[in-house]
């Protein structure tokens, strides 16, 4: 592979010149070529099997297509007329500016590409059944509605661009939003047919990883959808109607100048793919922003449902991710479909609202706060409840409502799901792939059939605790994407297993959008549990800080009592260091996947201690982290081994002050280096700016009154469910009690959680 953001460049020579971008050549004559793989055959029924190694290699090489695509796009001079930063203008902060100009032209690609999929998904993807309508979730049909006799398939010649399979790629790896929006669409042979791995491998160069098509492609997608193959030739501005008169407006893709200091740059970049975008409209001169085009959407939807009859988005499963029929009389079965009724319960007072929503109501906040009035209205809810006699929300009718709700915080697409986020954040999965490179392992067979085993038992772990996060390390991830790449088989999966393990049918989510602190907490779980079910083996193989702190917490921690699977995985975690594969640099290692982390944003109002729960994760780690280093200092001191000499591998000071200080470090962004203050391999990326893009990819704003906040009424304790982040519920966990289980033969668990809404403050 040729140098990736990832790869270390000339440190030294970066902070002294920092003119120019880091040199990006393949050196295709020194790797080898990618084997050659047979996708001509599944891994064996759906119920039973997941992907075959096949399919995870193709998985790779198109992840390092991708990966080229991004380093090309970014080290274009002037692209977007972005220009290249200059030292006389940055000064100290040239890595910086870099990092920035670099992530802003992936931004602005990225907007452009979803557009393009949407105008690709419109027009060339072709409906397989009518859409469905809010009276046939209650017929017999909706209960087949995930069953497909003629999948989609495509070959070479039918294959879009490589920016459209790129967005394509992060929609189906969110599989709730995707099968959401294949229904509502009519596109089921489109779901059922899957990422076509074939025609796309065929398009990947074993040896340049270059993907071509061929010219017969070329031409029909531009016949079908009139857009340029090449991102960067088409869509010269961003083109839309006007939301209250349809008057056709363009506006630039981005409009703005990086200016020092760096910190508030974006503040004043009012292009369609920046923060604060915002237009006028050439005829009616109504003010055009973000929050209005999310307005509008709702308009639409809610247009088409009082017209149509088309459900709502968020109101197509049950609370467990299932598309399930209705019952025609009895409320707690009708509970996912409360949204579609208050609205047509409602319906004369919603045609109203809607005439003059963008004037009146030009932001999604204030959408949610009269929508909070309708719920508290009992004439209105005793219309959408004729077959009760009680107004007030059932749980699941709160889960359906947040549900809805979340299809419009940032978010102003025709998806489920704000694609450009998606992008953004699998970037950072796609750049740890080709940073650790099996696709040039000679043990690349023999990696992915045990990265495929691995996956069977965290799935285990998933489908037998389903209120639970589990956390995948880069290896399980791996094969997790890949499976979700077949939505019908990973769905059949994941129903039929999890009848099984667990008793109830559960589509389980991907959920790419995880504090940091929850998923920290959630990888030290799903650690001990993966030791619990393969008798000591260690989930993690990596001796970096911070899976030694995460190992020690678990295999070492309070209450200890000895244990088979306790003193093997101790052996096992003893013997990572003698291993010369094993590195103890967090980017050589498939450890914990952190490409769905997200930063929190609190004020000190609401957090009931006053401190940041990111800043106590991090002190507990550094603890245990401590602990760690005696352990061993003692251990190599024991069997006369001097920690300086490799006895221990993260005992070897100099070399953590230089790679990995716990309180500072100079992580690459876009291949430069930058101080941050603290970065973990469990922390958000840190080369995802939060202003650089329309709707913050990295983040959730736990503040009162901020996206993603309940309206008012539909708090509830069925929100404990698995998946709530990505639902658009945000709460935060509050620990009243808790003793860790240290081993299994420890019977004493006691642990009490509750959930406060950041908004209204109610708890349960």
């Amino acid at each position: 592979m040729g140098m990736s953001d990832g790869a270390a460049p000339d440190t030294e020579q970066q902070q002294t010149s920092g003119d120019k971008p880091p040199t990006y050549t393949r050196r295709t004559d020194q790797l080898p070529a990618v084997p050659a793989l047979n996708l001509s055959q599944d891994a064996g029924p759906a119920r039973y099997t997941t992907v075959t190694h096949f399919e995870c290699i193709s998985h790779l090489k198109f992840l390092a297509a991708l990966s080229d695509l991004r380093d090309t796009v970014t080290s274009t001079p002037n692209v977007f007329s972005i220009p290249d930063p200059t030292p006389r203008e940055f000064g100290s902060q040239i890595n910086e500016a870099w990092a920035l100009v670099k992530e802003k032209r992936w931004g602005v690609f990225t907007t452009k590409a979803v557009e393009r999929y949407t105008v690709w998904w419109n027009v060339s993807v072709p409906a397989s059944r009518p859409r469905p309508t809010v009276h046939q979730l209650s017929s017999t049909v909706y209960d087949d509605i995930t069953a497909c006799s003629n999948p989609l398939t495509w070959t070479r010649d039918e294959l879009p661009p490589i920016d459209i399979l790129m967005v394509w790629h992060a929609h189906m790896l969110n599989p709730r939003a995707f099968l959401e929006d294949c229904i509502r669409y009519g596109k089921m042979s489109f779901w059922s047919g899957g990422f076509p791995w074939r025609a796309v491998n065929e398009c990947i160069d074993d040896r340049t990883l270059a993907y071509d098509t061929g010219k017969v492609a070329v031409r029909a997608f531009f016949t079908r959808t009139s857009l340029e193959w090449d991102n960067l030739e088409d869509m010269p501005t961003k083109t839309f109607q006007c939301p209250s008169c349809g008057h056709g407006n363009s506006t630039p893709w981005t409009s703005g100048k990086f200016t020092a200091p760096l910190d508030p740059t974006f503040e004043y970049w009012r292009g369609f793919a920046d923060k604060n975008f915002g237009t006028y409209c050439a005829r009616c001169h109504l003010s055009i922003t973000h929050e209005t085009l999310r307005v509008q959407k709702f308009r639409t939807d809610v247009s088409e449902l009082l017209d149509g009859y088309i459900p709502m988005p968020g109101t197509l499963f049950n609370l467990w991710g299932v598309p399930e029929r209705l019952s025609s009389t009895r409320r707690r079965k009708q509970q996912a479909d409360f949204p579609n009724r208050l609205i047509r319960a409602a319906k004369r007072d919603f045609r109203e609202y809607m005439r003059s929503s963008l004037w009146v109501c030009p932001s999604v906040t204030m959408l949610r706060d009269y929508l909070g009035a309708l719920i508290q209205d009992r004439d209105t809810m005793r219309a959408a409840q004729p077959n009760s006699i009680q107004t007030s929300l059932l749980p699941e009718e709160k889960i359906a409502f947040r549900r809805m709700m979340s299809r419009y915080w940032d978010n102003s697409s025709q998806f489920a799901v704000d694609l450009v986020g998606a992008v953004v954040r699998q970037g950072t999965f796609i750049q740890k792939m080709d940073n650790i490179d099996w696709l040039h392992s000679p043990a690349l067979m023999e990696t992915m059939h045990r990265l495929i085993r691995k996956y069977a038992v965290f799935f285990q772990i998933m489908s037998s605790n389903p209120g639970r996060m589990a956390v995948p390390t880069l290896d399980v991830d791996l094969a997790w994407h890949t499976h979700q790449l077949s939505p019908g088989r990973y769905y059949e999966y994941s129903i039929h297993r999890t009848e099984q393990d667990g008793k109830r049918a559960i589509f389980i989510d991907h959920d790419d959008k995880v504090s940091e602190t929850k998923l920290s907490d959630s990888f030290e779980w799903t650690s001990k549990m993966y030791r619990k079910i393969t008798d000591g083996e260690i989930y993690s193989e990596c001796t970096c800080w911070y899976c030694e702190a995460t190992r020690h917490s678990d295999l070492h921690g309070k209450l200890f009592m000895p244990s088979s699977s306790g003193a093997k995985a101790r052996n096992a975690a003893a013997n990572l260091h003698d291993n010369p594969n094993i590195s103890s640099h967090p980017d050589k290692n498939p450890h914990i996947s952190s490409h769905s982390a997200v930063r929190t944003k609190y004020d000190t109002a609401t957090l009931a201690s006053g401190i940041d729960p990111s800043r106590l994760k991090f002190l507990k780690l550094r603890s245990e982290y401590e602990k760690a280093r005696r352990r061993a200092a003692k251990r190599s001191s024991r069997y006369g081994k001097a920690a300086a000499d490799g006895g221990e591998k993260h005992c070897s000071k100099d070399d953590d002050d230089k790679n990995r200080d716990l309180f500072g470090t100079y992580p690459l962004m876009w291949g430069y280096p930058v101080f941050v203050p603290y970065y973990g391999p469990y922390t958000c990326d840190p080369s995802v700016h939060c202003d650089a893009y329309a709707s913050d990819p990295s983040c959730m704003n736990l503040n009162p009154g901020n996206p993603g906040n309940c309206v008012s009424g539909t708090c509830g304790g069925a929100v404990v469910v698995e998946g709530v982040v990505a639902e658009g519920v945000v709460a935060e966990d509050v620990v009243v009690a808790a003793v860790e289980e240290e081993e299994e033969d420890v019977v004493v668990v006691v642990e009490v959680v509750v959930e406060r809404c950041s908004s209204c403050e109610d708890i349960f």
